[in-house]
């Protein structure tokens, strides 16, 4: 597969898997946000998703009905790869995803947004929106919600990992 990566992917992979999110159950937390998203920006789709090595998974998705993509086809990847907010307001006319099988097929992607998650140094996934119709830029109010927004996913990640931790250190207290 030939898509970018990150200096550091294979640790940020291993972070990721060790977080226990993948492959996880529904969460009403996660699923509540990407309701939200859809609400307040009058999106399709919305997700949160976590870039694995090969595949982006949906921990959170509403108005799509698939739970997982391939990596190389994933707007989110390029999102992990820089800071800020990554926006495509109209695939059909950027050249790097124009011929995107997400673009060209189902769900026929055309407005794109999406705020990177992050842990600690490391950006696992995104909090995304997407649209089958082209849309202008975000305004900077948008653009600090939905950063707001991803803020609220990455505390619960890193409150769900401290209340597993605390789950097995209670266990193992109880052991001796």
């Amino acid at each position: 597969m030939t898509y970018p990566k990150s200096e550091n992917d294979e640790e940020r992979v291993r972070i990721l898997r060790s977080l226990g999110i993948l492959d996880s159950s529904p969460d009403e937390n996660f699923d509540r946000i990407v309701r939200l998203c859809r609400q307040v920006f009058g999106v399709e789709i919305a997700t949160i998703s976590m870039i694995d090595a090969e595949r982006q998974w949906f921990k959170a998705v509403e108005g799509l009905g698939v739970c997982e993509t391939d990596r190389e086809a994933a707007f989110c990847n390029h999102t992990i790869l820089g800071d800020a907010i990554f926006e495509v307001p109209n695939a059909l006319e950027d050249p790097s995803f124009r011929n995107n099988p997400l673009v060209t097929g189902p769900p026929a992607i055309r407005y794109y947004a999406g705020a990177p998650i992050r842990f600690d140094d490391f950006k696992l996934g995104a909090l995304c929106l997407i649209d089958p119709a082209p849309r202008p830029p975000m305004e900077e109010r948008e653009r600090r919600i939905l950063s707001d927004l991803a803020a609220i996913v990455e505390r619960e990640i890193r409150t769900q990992r401290l209340l597993r931790e605390s789950a097995s250190f209670l266990t193992d207290l109880r052991k001796d």
